[in-house]
């Protein structure tokens, strides 16, 4: 319980200097840090040489740890990882690397799956994107004609897939809806494409608003775009996955990043102290 005289008590209704009005927002749970999304992150394959495997250290930052599941891994039709360079595909990094990985197709079905989750923002607690934009690099020396899959999810949300047995067409799918063909074809998932999902509006809605864009790699030109609403208040973006399945080639993946944390404007932080404020008070009446 405060004192009548206690410093704190009196600097908070502004009869003295004790505690800022920044001091007691920090005392609050509240910053000009705050955030209510995902965290910021980080990672490429350059940070993996020499350790890219069934089994990676998770390096980056941002990103909780790496899960990889895989199938015939160690009898035919094998699967694996490997780091690959210029020679493989064009969307190596920095390190001349990007994420290699096997799944072949014959005589049996070999399959890998890779599922990375994002961290929590610091305050709000939340995995999901909110008002942020998540990238990363995708590509492929074999996926068909006539077999494999190559996909990728963002949460439950969105995934992306190539079907070797399909139309030469890479689908997009929005909260488990019926998949859109995005008209990239597999000659362009061979020359490697930058693909991105922006996500605003209100979270935790079935409305919020998202961006989804396919670019080429090279030139970074727009190939793909498609924007509309989500229902982020039953589906999450709050993890990456990656399947490489029964393909006839590598599959290959790199630079995953997640933007900065939106930051609340200075009123929005004001209110929320001051709410925060009104239950301290409230509480110290009822000691």
């Amino acid at each position: 319980m405060l004192g009548s005289n206690d410093p704190m008590e009196k600097s908070l209704f502004g009869k003295t200097p004790g505690i800022s009005v920044s001091a007691a927002l920090l005392a609050l749970g509240f910053s000009s840090a705050t955030a209510f999304a995902a965290a910021t992150a980080s990672d490429t394959a350059g940070n993996y040489l020499s350790t890219w495997s069934t089994s990676p250290p998770n390096s980056g930052s941002g990103f909780g740890a790496w899960n990889v599941n895989v199938e015939n891994a160690g009898s035919p039709p094998y699967v694996g990882t490997y780091l690959a360079g210029p020679s493989d595909t064009p969307i190596v990094d920095g390190s001349n690397v990007a994420w290699g990985t096997y799944a072949n197709g014959s005589p049996g079905n070999g399959a890998i799956v890779f599922t990375r989750p994002f961290s929590a923002g610091p305050v709000s607690g939340s995995s999901s994107l909110y008002d942020q934009t998540f990238r990363f690099e995708l590509g492929s020396a074999g996926v068909g004609p006539g077999q494999g899959l190559l996909s990728v999810g963002v949460g439950s949300a969105f995934l992306l897939e190539y079907d070797g047995t399909g139309a030469d067409n890479m689908q997009l799918s929005v909260d488990g809806g019926t998949s859109v063909g995005t008209g990239v074809g597999f000659s362009q998932l061979t020359a490697g494409l930058d693909i991105s999902l922006a996500v605003s509006g209100a979270v935790n809605s079935p409305t919020e608003a998202y961006a989804f864009t396919i670019a080429s790699f090279s030139g970074n030109t727009t190939l793909f775009t498609q924007s509309g609403t989500f229902n982020s208040s039953t589906y999450n973006t709050s993890q990456f996955q990656y399947t490489d399945s029964n393909t006839t080639g590598n599959g290959y993946f790199n630079a995953l990043n997640i933007t900065a944390e939106p930051v609340p404007e200075p009123s929005t932080l004001m209110l929320a102290a001051l709410s925060g404020l009104g239950t301290l008070f409230a509480f110290r009446g009822r000691k």
